[in-house]
């Protein structure tokens, strides 16, 4: 398939990356917000917990349908950035009209709203991210993408503490911080100098460049060992998630705490990725490999951790290995994949990782009445699969390619 030429590429001064990075960290924060607002929400209206988790659901489900196919249509369009105006907005409507409905409308029609809202998610994540290449150098595009890391985790700290708070304005508070935060996002559209394709990008069916975009996932050995290790090794993390609330119990008594681990967490990862961004990541699939083996160890000094403060270094340094951990694969990606279908691998991973690392909390969150320690090493012994199912693919890659 021939590569669209883009107008307006590599156009990025200063200015542009601002652009992004704001627009990028209020839609970050959106997608860490949400589910708290959604809950939070529907508790504050009456809701019960069971009937917060089935809206919820409808907002996270459809979003990992969805993935595929905006990947591939910002593939396909002239103009990608619509593509973000058009799921922002899709995504704003769905969360206003929650705020507007949740305390009298019946549970079916609150699902199906969430879940249309939803489906826009991946363009705030994958999405965004697939389009860095047309906004950067080749030579600043690892430093961008260690901006980009940090959007997630600024979002991370700043969307969920913030949007559970804001239930003290009403009982739909949270969802409208969450609808401000993606009318931030919308005005910081039109400052990021999105590119306009020359080539109109349609060649083959949807579901077709759906496909193809998948299989782009595993096109060569480097962005096969990125996708197996920062998949399966993610949902070795769901263990923290679930870990942790249950570890601070212990050692502190008190829910509470559980902040302050998440916390140091995001911290560590706005860090190491804020570092990234002035000194560029080099050796990316070395990085890859040495940052998943930090997270598998810090994982196994959760499991026996003896005090508060080991837990709160713990998290910690996980944090910072995330940094360079998710710079590196966004890096790889955009090395690997070819131009055409560069969005839809973005899309796609991102969905794959969403709908797996929710069954795997699930899967852990059972685990826990066995122990959390037994959670925290379930996690870490997911990050050696991880490498192995990685070491092992790529091998058999290279020796069917040798073979050729």
């Amino acid at each position: 398939m021939p590569s669209p030429s883009d107008t307006g590429s590599q156009t990025a001064g200063t200015s542009s990356v601002l652009a992004y990075a704001t627009m990028a960290t209020a839609s970050r924060a959106v997608t860490e917000a949400i589910a708290p607002a959604v809950l939070v929400s529907a508790l504050a209206t009456g809701h019960s917990a069971g009937q917060g988790a089935i809206i919820l659901a409808g907002v996270t489900g459809l979003a990992a349908v969805g993935g595929p196919f905006i990947g591939a249509t910002l593939d396909r369009v002239r103009h990608p950035g619509r593509v973000v105006s058009i799921a922002i907005i899709v995504l704003a409507g769905g969360v206003g009209l929650l705020a507007w409905l949740m305390p009298h409308a019946p549970l079916l029609s609150l699902l199906v709203i969430a879940s249309i809202g939803g489906m826009a998610q991946p363009a705030l994540t994958g999405g965004l991210s697939s389009q860095l290449p047309s906004l950067v150098r080749p030579d600043q595009l690892t430093r961008a993408y260690g901006i980009d890391a940090a959007t997630y985790n600024i979002g991370a700290i700043a969307g969920p503490p913030l949007a559970a708070a804001s239930v003290v304005i009403g009982p739909v508070g949270p969802l409208v911080f969450t609808f401000g935060l993606l009318l931030v996002a919308l005005a910081m559209r039109p400052f990021v100098p999105f590119p306009t394709r020359t080539e109109p990008g349609i060649r083959h069916s949807l579901v077709r460049d759906v496909t193809t975009g998948f299989n782009g996932l595993f096109s060569t050995p480097s962005l096969a060992s990125a996708t197996l290790i920062n998949t399966i090794g993610f949902l070795g993390q769901a263990g923290f998630l679930v870990g942790v609330p249950l570890l601070v119990i212990l050692q502190q008594g008190s829910l509470a705490h559980s902040g302050w681990v998440f916390g140091a967490s995001a911290i560590g990862g706005v860090l190491s990725s804020a570092w990234i961004a002035y000194r560029p990541l080099k050796h990316l699939d070395e990085i890859i490999v040495a940052t998943t083996v930090i997270v598998g160890l810090a994982l196994i000094t959760l499991a026996f951790s003896p005090s508060f403060v080991v837990t709160i270094l713990a998290a910690f340094v996980i944090g910072v290995a995330d940094g360079p951990l998710l710079a590196a694969t966004f890096a790889v990606r955009s090395r690997e994949a070819a131009p055409e279908i560069r969005s839809v691998v973005f899309t796609t991973a991102a969905s794959i990782k969403t709908s797996l690392y929710a069954i795997a909390a699930a899967i852990l969150g059972a685990v826990s009445d066995h122990g959390v320690g037994l959670v925290f090493g379930i996690a870490a012994i997911i990050q050696v699969i991880a490498l192995v199912c990685a070491k092992v693919t790529t091998t058999a890659m290279l020796s069917r390619a040798n073979v050729r």
